[in-house]
């Protein structure tokens, strides 16, 4: 089991350090291009914000329907062959989404949210089973450092990405002599996407049978799965993930259509705010051991919350751009805390469940938020939007603290079988 754990000196696993690979790779084209690009494409093909907010809803119920099935795969097929099955999906949906301009008419209106679903379906298989295969391939006392790892090279992607997506737009419009106000030359950037998304297969290939070592923990637990708490954890991911959705599905779109920024401009904000992402995660194993992952995950939804209202309260980039930059490194540090904190409450023979259970709470809330969004900017605008963002972030928060002090009073101990402290 040499390749499933760690060396003496706490190095990282050979598979470990694939995996952190391939999720790196993935993060560029997936979280960094086609996020900036894709809101932008749909505007560019002439529909308006309840359009953008069905886009993205769609795609947020696909993940949110694939959260069980996707851990399920992974159990019956094995980790590594439902990523590689999922990555490959989540190419060929992330290939089909630019062909939309070159569709008949009649057809133009379902092909993007048919190509969503497929992207989300394959992207749900690839990272539901991202975390399990990260626990399977580390030691216990390196699980927080791999999270922390995982979120920082998710954002180094993800900035990288945001950057060039913000870049790629113009460069297209000189070589293919189309405007900007064009949808060509965004589709011509999210196909560059959908080819960078290949390399990302690479790693996987070499990743060695993953299942080893959780066979092993799953038979030393006995006990019945943990609802209670893992009820209440899902609350404070639909509430909690509720504020970044407002920030991740309309914050370009309001860039663009209400700030009238250029695309190289809103690649540049929201490429800041995931420098700060990459670096974010890593204070998490410090705050962990003083004051708990719990505690890490009330006071980032609370500052995503305080992030949001900048771009609440006032109409100028220099707001838009402070708010982006807190929301995204903040939701950075959430993740991790997420999921270190989900495996101390659930004995490993539940971790995959109970991990595709807060998966399907992440899907309904994007799927919900993203859809009372385009609403309610056509109703009463951006601002009033992360206003109401902020608002669901607190109460996200609130819950986290209830759920902290109800352990200290006994309503569930936590659980400290493979703690990193």
């Amino acid at each position: 089991m040499s390749n499933l754990t760690v060396s003496s000196r706490g190095s990282l696993s050979r598979d470990a350090r694939l995996l952190l690979a391939a999720s790196g790779l993935f993060a560029l084209p997936f979280y960094g291009i086609q996020m900036v690009l894709r809101v932008l494409y749909v505007l560019r093909l002439g529909y308006g914000p309840e359009y953008v907010g069905l886009f993205s809803s769609v795609g947020a119920f696909a993940y949110m329907g694939m959260g069980l099935p996707s851990g399920a795969l992974g159990r019956r097929f094995g980790i590594r062959q439902t990523m590689l099955a999922g990555g490959a999906i989540t190419v060929v949906g992330m290939a089909l989404f630019p062909f939309t301009e070159f569709l008949p008419a009649w057809a133009q209106d379902a092909w993007p949210i048919a190509t969503q679903v497929v992207r989300t379906v394959g992207w749900s298989m690839f990272s539901v089973n991202l975390i399990p295969a990260l626990t399977a391939a580390t030691a216990i006392a390196q699980r927080s450092r791999i999270y922390s790892l995982n979120g920082m090279l998710k954002g180094l992607g993800t900035f990288l990405g945001t950057v060039t997506g913000g870049l790629l737009p113009g460069l297209f419009s000189g070589l293919l002599s189309r405007p900007l106000d064009a949808p060509r030359p965004y589709g011509a950037a999210l196909w560059v996407a959908a080819a960078i998304s290949v390399s990302a297969l690479v790693p996987l290939f070499r990743v060695g049978r993953l299942e080893a070592q959780a066979v092993e923990e799953q038979a030393e637990a006995q006990g019945p799965f943990p609802w209670l708490i893992v009820g209440l954890l899902v609350l404070h991911v639909y509430l909690s993930h509720g504020g970044w959705v407002m920030h991740q599905s309309f914050a370009s779109a309001y860039m663009d259509a209400a700030l009238l920024l250029p695309t190289s401009a809103i690649g540049l904000i929201i490429g800041l705010g995931q420098f700060a992402a990459m670096l974010s995660p890593l204070l998490n194993p410090r705050l962990a051991r003083r004051w708990g992952d719990g505690w890490t995950l009330s006071v980032t939804a609370l500052g995503i919350s305080a992030s949001l209202l900048p771009m609440a309260l006032s109409s100028h980039w220099p707001a838009v751009a402070v708010g982006s930059i807190g929301v995204l490194s903040l939701s950075a540090m959430w993740m991790p805390a997420l999921q270190v904190f989900q495996m101390e409450q659930v004995e490993p023979r539940w971790r995959s469940l109970a991990y595709g259970t807060l998966s399907t709470a992440m899907g309904l809330s994007f799927a919900s938020m993203s859809l009372l969004g385009g609403y309610v900017i056509a109703g009463i605008g951006y601002r009033a939007l992360f206003a109401i963002g902020a608002g669901i972030s607190v109460a996200g928060a609130g819950l986290m603290w209830a759920i902290l002090k109800g352990q200290k009073t006994g309503l569930k101990p936590q659980m400290n079988t493979d703690t990193h402290r």
